[in-house]
């Protein structure tokens, strides 16, 4: 048994969980809310942990996602992909020689998402495959977040991408 501190599902206490599956494959205009330096699992680096809120388009308002970025990692290629994505996020806040991650925080920017297909042990979820200034976004015409998205099997290429062998975030 275990005694809660506060009574659950009561008057003034009764709001339940927002939707937290993948958001659809597309454009949304989003910003940052909170982002922070995390260890690794394996203690041996450090990622950014980056967290989204969507902005438009009005269905997915208020929807979060997330990025890890392995900017401090023992696979020079995870942390040269890192900090690629971090410079694309610079520029599409129109920011340039960022040293603290609160700089580019309740910035707008357009952020093209995709979709990872579930496996054994994740669900669905998104990735980000791109960045864009706020002066980009079309409300969401071009690649709009409504369109289906794709069924995919799930399984892998037989190609290991780069992090796979080092500690991923």
């Amino acid at each position: 048994m275990a005694l809660l501190k506060k009574a659950a599902n009561e008057e003034g206490n009764s709001e339940s969980m927002s939707d937290r599956s993948a958001l659809p494959a597309g454009k949304v205009l989003a910003h940052i809310v909170k982002s922070e330096m995390k260890a690794t699992k394996k203690k041996n680096g450090h990622y950014l942990n980056v967290h989204f809120k969507v902005i438009e388009p009005e269905g997915l308002a208020g929807r979060m996602f997330f990025t890890n970025l392995n900017l401090d990692n023992p696979n020079p290629v995870a942390v040269e992909i890192a900090t690629k994505e971090l410079n694309s996020i610079c520029q599409a806040c129109g920011k340039q020689g960022v040293t603290d991650s609160e700089e580019v925080h309740q910035i707008p920017m357009v952020v093209d998402l995709g979709i990872e297909a579930a496996t054994a042990q994740f669900p669905e979820s998104n990735n980000i495959k791109s960045y864009a200034p706020e002066d980009d976004w079309d409300g969401g015409e071009s690649g709009a977040p409504d369109v289906a998205v794709e069924e995919t099997s799930g399984e892998s290429s037989e190609d290991g991408l780069p992090w796979d062998e080092e500690d991923q975030a």
